[in-house]
């Protein structure tokens, strides 16, 4: 599956906790097609496509 890095975070402290959950829910709602989650060995908010029911049958 296929990720995508949205937005990389500085570790020096660019962006608060509620700046970075506010980008979060800004990329779902842009992107409703999309799991948005903030990945912690990358420090980024990063994406992939939802499954889908048809997609776990396979």
């Amino acid at each position: 599956m296929e990720t995508k890095v949205h937005v990389k975070i500085s570790k020096d402290g660019d962006m608060t906790l509620r700046e970075v959950l506010r980008k979060i829910q800004e990329i779902q709602a842009e992107n409703p097609d999309l799991d948005v989650f903030f990945d912690g060995d990358l420090y980024a908010i990063c994406s992939r496509p939802r499954k889908t029911a048809d997609a776990t049958k396979k």
